[in-house]
């Protein structure tokens, strides 16, 4: 189970919380408060998500972005598991001066329970092959390069990918829950047709998911794409220029970033127009030194080539000199070649418009912008853009590629065929069976049709297999050519070699044959020797043609005048190029720079916020009503363009709600509903503008616009992976908090309640377009009230156990903020809610609602009885250090809580970990009640068959709290999958609760559901072409489960009373109870104990108790004598060393030596007399002995601090030591003399 949520904290109290990479950057280094705070944040929102302590367990940052608010940081976590990675686990968190202010959570549940296995079956190279297998490919050439962390690996692209391959072992989640082990890789195809990111099931190589990189952003209608298959040398690299004779700034004479095309308005030479900021060396610097390093279209942003021949390198590039003057004539009137400069300056200029001004909105080097040199100011370099302007590779499109941080993505800008359309290039007259218009391109090289050329067409032949009619080799049917349209098949040499072939035999004109399916392509290439016109035709039509003439028919053909309406160069768009450029914005910006897969979804919104970038960079303030792409499909600047509508405030214009985005047959995936947000984003760009005004200064501006832009670049960093129109709403929400303290909240959700996505709209699953619900209603902090509110509240409990209540608001007069008090300590903030007693007992609940005219309370009492404790766990005494392990008495479900109630454990026994100190841990017991039936038995109940047609079928029932509908009985009419789902509202109507996909065989039988059923209302559950047996009648509602549900009827249109759809025999589990919960103490001791030996009453040693927590005592003195007090005193009956053992409270025990001595020396020799003098002395001092010993004397002088400062000895039979004094301080010393265990004390004073 995915769980899905964003939080805004600690503010917008009123926002409904919202259920919502191959190749990741290193890891930053993060400071431990830091982490701390995450756990923390993490483990509180645990319980109330379904988390289990292993889910948020281990995670890690792949990205930390530091935000335009003061103080503020985004951090973006990736979910682990085992050390594996969870594909789209992603969490991201904005944290501001130590606080967590807003967070967005997509984590996966119960890990434990769904992973099965850390090892894969298939290495790294394994998957690579597999990869290429499903995709087609031919054979891998591919060597390893190098291992990143723990299951991460890079591979050379070889001939499958341009670009180096990036293997990473992740966790994928199933569409039933289950986690695989799978093996994440990309793939950018040498033809760059394709960049794919595929999930491939590590143990047997199947593709389990995959998405394309590369966004084309067109409708249908209007694409002709077709893939290139022929490969041509890659051009040696330029040189950078030589950097002192070269200015910074550069001259480029373009359509300025406010004209949004040709049709728009003049170009005009813009100089030096970067950004010092955003391009502090200038747009053709690498190197961050003073001095560009390239005079061509490439520089720190983006590399700008044409790419005609479509190979996906840098063709040709126009060079501006010393000076970097990028001042080209243009003229429109010709084929596309004739006017390159000009294109790719204007696509370079662009690029980096847009480089420079979203970087002051929030897009920089950490955040994951475009630059191959970031000047030491984070994330990952070397990504500048790869920009093609007229590419070869299709038509009437465009598309952008991109992958994670610090890999280059690539712009490819098409040409837009003439309004009139392709159709009007190639028209055949006879034989009648193919007579008509065909679909056909114009080649980039060569003179272009000017004037209408009729003639027969000749197959050209060269004799030479593979194919004789490529026109790759010497031509044999010369003369059969000569004043005829030559048809010649595409493929193994270039397109100019096959037409100047012609040529020069005479032909007039070529028609090339694609020789893959698809539609044809725009045919790249240079020559200036070319002086016929040539077109492309498809495959299929290609082979039709050819087929009359190896009948032996006369083909005789039309190629149109298409001289007023030559193909449109998508290079001077700029709005389709800021288009482009935005899915690499928020694709990075979405789930941080190192996770590119996070805008895959079915409602994510790609499409939508690259045509308002698009508009805001052009914006007028008095042109309110917008088309997106009317220049590239020879529309005027008043057209629709290529989406459903104008972008426009009137609702009469622009008519789109968010209801629309489920209309699968008007609104297209993913432009049409791209377009339902850009709709709602245009609405709130005008608002901003009328409330603040217009500044024209998208730099350093301060107007409306400038405003909404931060906004939404703000936001897009704050919302979750995987996003629908509610999650993007509440980030724009939340970055108006974050921005401008919430001044400007009730003018958006004026906006978005305008279109449908008011406070109470629902995304339902953002994996699905089609079960998105509207709304039009305001939050009440946003009406406005005429009188104080006045309080009220009902409530009602929910589960078995009577703990769980729902509250609902029941106030009137237009209260704003709630403040519920539940009695127990705790309390929430919205509206309606629910909560539960965590104990038996009375509490008094208050609900105290505002308005801005005043406020009002009221006050109930609830009275919860839970099940008593559990009983039989008793408290515990240990040691500090050891592990405890606490067990329930009797058998069954245990839940362990810390003292702020959080969840520690599940099961019956609990292990602490080593102890320092006291602790307690609190109990309590999940019980379970025994399942119930409900519902017939079968279909006997009356005739029936099974139903499998579009109408969705359903059971509706009320339920009179939470449950779990288990399982249920059903006859199936075949085997396969079936998706049962479960709605809040009848007949299938309302937001999808659950759902299960169930792979079943035919017949009867009884299947698993886990459906889950989360409090009390109106519910359905059912499904569409499932294909299943029900009853045409014989039902007799209601079924009732009592105390749980009532099962009521069904969606039939006619005789809802009589119909039984599907599930039979229904299993219910009502919820689970807890019991009130124990404390266990477990105290802790710890023994320890000091020592002192009188020196009066020798050999008798007093011993004090050091010990904490403890309650007895037991001294073993190490002479065979103990004692149970706790402080005693001992004689020892003879000198020597004894180990002595406390133990306290029967375990804990300390150990320490003493040894005894008997004091004075006497017991050595009766009658000796010892003395010192002088005394006091000053340089030296003399011990003097009355009698000789038979040992050695130990002398020691010790300070009055402890320290020993001399020490000697007397040898035995000597009766005088002398000790030098004159290195020592004045003062009192004590001189220790030892012999054979006895022991004597003289005091010295030492005079300075």
């Amino acid at each position: 189970m995915t769980l899905r949520i964003s939080l805004l904290l600690p503010r917008l109290g009123f926002l409904l919380a919202f259920l919502s990479i191959i190749g990741l950057a290193p890891l930053r280094a993060q400071s431990e408060s830091t982490r701390a705070l995450i756990d923390t944040y993490l483990q509180r929102q645990a319980p109330e998500l379904g988390l289990q302590p292993g889910d948020i367990a281990q995670w890690e940052i792949t990205d930390e972005v530091p935000s335009q608010a003061p103080g503020l940081t985004h951090y973006y976590l990736r979910q682990t598991y085992q050390g594996i990675p969870v594909y789209n686990g992603v969490a991201n968190l904005a944290i501001q001066n130590g606080q967590v202010v807003h967070a967005g959570l997509r984590l996966q549940a119960d890990l434990a329970t769904r992973a099965h296995t850390t090892r894969p079956t298939l290495g790294p190279e394994q998957a690579i092959a597999a990869a290429a297998r499903a995709l087609e490919l031919p054979g891998q050439d591919v060597h390893f390069l190098e291992a990143g962390g723990p299951g991460s690996y890079r591979y050379s692209g070889g001939n499958l990918s341009r670009s180096d391959i990036p293997v990473q072992l992740m966790y994928l989640p199933g569409p039933e829950g289950e986690l695989t082990l799978v093996w994440d890789l990309s793939l950018e195809l040498p033809d760059g047709s394709h960049w794919w990111s595929l999930r491939l099931d590590a143990q047997s190589g199947q593709v389990l998911d995959q998405t394309d990189w590369i966004l084309r952003c067109a409708f249908p209608e209007h694409a002709f794409h077709g893939p290139h298959t022929h490969a041509f040398p890659v051009p040696a690299p330029l040189q950078p220029a030589a950097p002192a004779q070269i200015q910074s700034g550069g001259a480029y004479h373009v359509f300025a970033f406010d004209i949004e095309s040709p049709n728009h308005g003049p170009r005009t030479l813009q100089v030096a127009p970067e950004d010092s900021l955003a391009s502090p060396f200038g747009w053709h610097d690498t190197d961050g030194q003073t001095g560009p390093e390239f005079t061509i279209t490439r520089g720190n942003n983006v590399y700008a080539s044409e790419d005609r021949n479509a190979d996906n390198t840098p063709g040709y590039s126009p060079d501006g000199g010393p000076t970097l003057n990028f001042d080209y004539p243009l003229n429109l009137n010709q084929v596309a070649s004739g006017y390159e400069d000009a294109s790719i300056t204007n696509l370079f200029y662009l690029n980096n418009i847009m480089h420079d001004v979203w970087y002051h909105y929030g897009f920089d080097e950490a955040s994951g912008n475009f630059q191959a040199n970031n000047y030491g100011r984070g994330g990952v370099g070397g990504d500048y853009v790869n920009a093609d302007a007229q590419d070869g590779g299709g038509i009437n499109n465009a598309n952008f590629g991109t992958p994670p941080d610090g890999g280059n993505p690539r712009m490819q800008m098409f040409l837009w065929a003439s309004g009139s359309g392709p159709d009007s290039l190639l028209t055949v007259s006879s034989p009648a069976s193919i007579a008509g218009s065909y679909i056909a391109t114009e080649a980039t090289f060569g003179p272009g049709v000017s004037t209408p050329i009729t003639a027969d067409v000749v197959l050209v032949d060269d004799a030479t297999n593979p194919n004789p009619n490529d026109g790759c080799e010497t031509l044999i049917n010369s003369a059969a050519l000569n004043g005829k349209i030559a048809l010649i098949d595409r493929g193994n040499c270039n397109f100019t070699f096959k037409v100047e072939a012609a040529q020069n035999a005479g032909a007039v004109a070529v028609i090339i044959a694609n020789n893959v399916a698809g539609s044809p392509i725009t045919m790249g290439g240079f020559s200036s020797t070319i002086t016929i016109p040539s077109i492309m035709i498809s495959q299929a039509d290609g082979q039709a043609i050819k087929a009359r003439l190896a009948a032996g028919d006369t083909v005789n053909a039309t190629l149109g005048n298409a001289s007023q309406n030559f193909d449109r160069d998508g290079s001077f768009d700029n709005g389709i190029i800021a288009h482009e450029y935005t899915h690499g914005i928020s694709i990075r910006l979405t789930g941080g720079g190192s996770n590119v897969n996070c805008l895959n979804n079915a409602e994510q919104m790609g499409e939508g916020w690259s045509d308002w970038f698009g508009l805001m960079l052009s914006f007028d303030p008095n042109q309110q009503d917008r088309g997106i792409g009317t220049f590239a499909i020879d529309e005027p600047i008043t057209g629709v363009g290529i989406r459903n509508a104008r972008y426009s405030p009137s609702l009469v214009i622009n008519p789109y709600t968010y209801a629309n985005t489920n209309n699968v047959s008007n609104v297209s995936q993913p432009h049409g509903i791209g377009f339902v947000w850009c709709t709602m984003l245009w609405d709130l760009s005008l608002e901003f503008v009328d409330t603040y005004g217009y500044d024209s200064l998208l730099i350093g501006g301060n107007g409306g616009n400038n405003m909404v832009m931060s906004l939404v670049t703000e936001a897009l960093k704050l919302q979750p992976c995987s996003p629908g129109f509610v999650d993007g709403r509440d980030a724009i929400l939340a970055a108006d908090q974050i921005l401008f303290g919430g001044a400007n909240e009730c003018m958006i959700w004026e906006v978005f309640a305008r279109r449908g996505l008011g406070v109470n709209a629902s995304q339902g699953s953002t994996a699905s377009r089609t079960d998105q619900v509207e709304d039009f209603e305001l939050p009440a902090i946003c009406m406005i009230p005429v009188t104080p509110p006045s309080s009220a509240f009902a409530f009602q409990a929910t589960g078995g156990c009577g703990n769980r209540f729902t509250f609902t608001d029941q106030s009137t007069d237009v209260p704003q903020q709630w403040q519920w008090d539940f009695g127990d300590g705790n309390g929430d903030t919205t509206r309606h809610t629910e909560h539960e007693f965590a104990a038996s007992g009375t509490y008094t609940v208050t609900l105290i609602v505002t308005n801005t005219l005043g406020s009002d309370t009221s006050v109930q009492q609830v009275t919860v009885t839970l099940p008593p404790a559990p009983s039989g766990i008793p408290g515990q005494q240990v040691c500090v250090g050891d592990s405890v392990l606490l067990s329930a008495s009797q058998a069954g479900t245990y839940e362990w809580f810390d003292a702020g109630g959080f969840l520690l454990d599940t099961g019956l026994v609990f292990q602490f970990p080593p102890l320092s100190g006291d602790t307690s841990v609190w109990v309590g017991q999940i019980l379970t009640s025994p399942a119930q039936m409900g519902g017939p038995v079968d279909g006997s109940i009356g005739p029936g068959g099974y139903h499998n047609t579009g109408f969705t079928g359903t059971l509706n029932f009320t339920a009179q709290g939470a449950f779990t509908l288990e399982s249920a009985w059903l006859d199936a009419g075949s085997a396969g999958t079936r998706t049962i789902f479960l709605w809040d509202n009848i007949n299938g109507s309302g937001n999808i609760v659950d759902q299960i996909t169930l792979n079943i065989p035919a017949g009867p039988q009884r299947v698993t559901l886990d459906l889950e059923i989360p409090g009390p209302g109106t519910y359905s559950v059912g499904g569409t072409n499932v294909n299943l047996y029900r009853n045409s009648s014989g039902a007799n509602y209601p079924y009732v489960v009592t105390g749980l549900l009532s099962i009521n009827s069904s969606s039939a249109t006619t005789g809802p009373q009589d119909f039984y759809y599907y599930l039979y025999d229904w299993e219910v589990q009502p919820p689970s109870c807890k019991s009130d919960r124990v404390e266990v103490p477990v105290a802790v001791a710890q023994a320890g104990f000091e020592l002192a030996q009188s020196t009066a009453n020798a050999p008798e040693v007093s011993f004090t108790d050091l010990s904490t927590g403890a309650t007895s005592w037991l001294w073993d003195f190490g002479d065979g004598n103990s004692d149970t007090t706790q402080n005693p005193v001992h004689q020892y009956q003879t000198s020597g060393q004894y180990v002595v053992t406390l133990t306290v409270n029967g375990s804990c025990i300390a150990i320490d030596t003493v040894e005894t001595w008997a004091v004075g020396l006497e017991a050595l020799r009766p009658g000796l007399e010892v003395s010192l003098h002088p005394n006091p002395a000053q340089n030296l001092t003399t011990l003097q002995l009355s009698e000789a010993l038979p040992e050695d004397l130990k002398l020691r002088l010790y300070a009055a601090d402890g320290r020993l400062v001399r020490q000697q000895a007397l040898p035995q039979g000597q009766v005088t030591s002398t000790l030098p004094l004159s290195q020592l301080s004045a003062g009192v010393y004590l001189l220790e003399l030892s012999a054979d265990r006895h022991r004597a004390f003289l005091r010295l004073v030492v005079q300075p």
